[in-house]
């Protein structure tokens, strides 16, 4: 048995082990050639941001895509956690100082857009990274990882630009120019902090990767390194805030179910049919406006609606029905009308699907 439990382990380990495609000088030199940003790279990097800016203020995901892919912005990031794995000291610097500077060009671009463009309102690609969760924390550290071993494999572009849309280093800092050139400060400190903490987790991941992987100590610090203390520090400070957010994002998923389930059960019946619903959870009141089409109710049976509430874990929703009792009272309306067509288009479905079921149970029952 001993004997048996050695081969797997062995085989484990063979299987497991993170090889090097490349020597550590190629390694490093290639994290430092995408370091710098000057020249094209600095042109790139701001073209980028305005590209992101675009596909967030305008809903398109395709652009926010295309900017992440083409963006240089997490090299400095990966090279601040390789330096510190190796105590490059020099490296560190270098790496540390073109942080900062992406970082101010990259929110003046986005700044600059969000300044002088007409439509300056919030769009839902904006506020979804106005906050990050613990989540978003797992997408940067396996983010960092993946993106580690791309680099030291021979051919690991593939892996890199995946990374690159993962990590969703660009989206949070145009949300924090946003922020900026509009005064809303929780956009602005919202999408700093969302990026930052990407940073500080794509830079654990390489620097914990790199330990493991063996790669040499460049420079002897004169102490144990101080470097890597801080950044498991911020890297536990900043857990924490997320963790909130991810607990918040939990209990507003868990209150859709809850009026969800709510509506379907409740409103959408073979008399009213349930033509829209607007959730509001914030704070300060919890409120679903719900449209229906059909028989109007009665204040008796909306209280009696309200009493059920509490069944589904509801008892302090405030549920407002807006009734309409005919189709020509939505007809200003496109929105409440095309989803009247089409929950009325399922109901007949639904309704032939019956009657062809019971016409072929009563073929079946006349050949016996």
């Amino acid at each position: 048995m001993a004997i048996k439990s050695g081969v797997l382990k062995r085989y484990l380990r063979s299987i497991s082990r993170i090889n090097r495609e490349e020597s550590e000088e190629t390694t490093r030199a290639e994290i430092l050639q995408e370091v710098s940003f000057k020249g094209a790279n600095l042109w790139l990097l701001g073209f980028t941001m305005i590209l992101a800016c675009v596909g967030l203020n305008m809903n398109s995901s395709y652009a926010i895509i295309g900017a992440m892919l083409m963006s240089p912005l997490m090299a400095p990031v990966i090279g601040m956690g390789f330096s510190i794995a190796t105590h490059n000291w020099g490296m560190f610097k270098r790496c540390a100082h073109n942080w900062i500077l992406a970082l101010l060009v990259s929110l003046a671009a986005s700044t600059l857009y969000f300044y002088l463009t007409p439509f300056s309102e919030a769009t839902e690609a904006l506020a979804s990274f106005s906050h990050a969760t613990i989540y978003d924390i797992l997408l940067a550290f396996f983010g960092g990882l993946a993106a580690f071993i791309g680099i030291t494999r021979s051919r690991g572009i593939k892996v890199l630009a995946g990374v690159a849309v993962a990590t969703v280093c660009m989206p949070p800092l145009s949300t924090a120019g946003y922020g900026l050139a509009n005064m809303q400060w929780d956009y602005f400190f919202g999408g700093s902090y969302f990026y930052i903490i990407n940073c500080i987790y794509i830079g654990l991941a390489v620097m914990l990767l790199a330990k493991y992987m063996g790669f040499k100590k460049q420079v002897s610090f004169k102490a144990k390194p101080v470097l890597a203390k801080v950044v498991y520090v911020l890297a536990f400070i900043s857990l924490l805030p997320a963790t909130y957010f991810a607990l918040q994002l939990i209990q507003e998923k868990r209150l859709n179910s809850h009026i969800n389930r709510f509506v379907s059960e409740n409103l959408n019946t073979e008399n009213m049919t349930v033509l829209k619903k607007v959730i509001k959870l914030d704070k300060t009141k919890k409120e679903v406006d719900v449209y229906v089409a059909g028989n109007i109710l009665t204040p008796g049976e909306k209280d009696t609606l309200r009493k059920k509430l509490a069944r589904y874990h509801l008892s302090d929703l405030n549920l407002i029905i807006h009734s309409t009792p005919n189709l020509e009272a939505i007809q200003a309306e496109p929105e409440l009308l095309k989803q009247l067509i089409l929950n009325q288009g399922k109901k007949l479905d639904k309704q032939d699907s019956i009657i062809n079921f019971l016409s072929s149970r009563l073929d079946s029952l006349e050949k016996k």
